[in-house]
């Protein structure tokens, strides 16, 4: 194994943001999903099936710019899906950015 992608998904309604902020509660409900990989293709493909890139934010994986999207119109729910990496090196890192975008 040569590191561990987290892939965090983060649920909220649109009204419970108050002045851009996400409310406490949502991120104590944060689901978290780890993936061991042995490669840097593994990792890649563990954050694009994500529907996730680096490009959307220049910072993390993210699947939009904003860092979120509506998941449920009728509700309003949105969900923040982002993707860390964990114990890799930075050349890894490099080639995962690279691969991934």
């Amino acid at each position: 194994m040569i590191g561990t992608v987290k892939v965090y998904t983060l649920s909220f309604l649109e009204d419970d943001v108050f002045e851009g902020s996400i409310p406490r509660d949502a991120y104590d409900a944060t689901t978290v999903e780890e993936f061991e990989v042995d490669t840097v293709e593994e990792a890649a493909r563990v954050i694009s099936n994500a529907g996730l890139t680096f490009e959307a934010t220049g910072t993390v994986w993210a699947a939009d710019p904003d860092g979120s999207r509506i998941v449920d119109y009728a509700t309003g729910r949105r969900e923040e899906v982002t993707a860390h990496l964990h114990g890799f090196t930075d050349a890894d890192t490099t080639a995962i950015i690279a691969t991934v975008g």
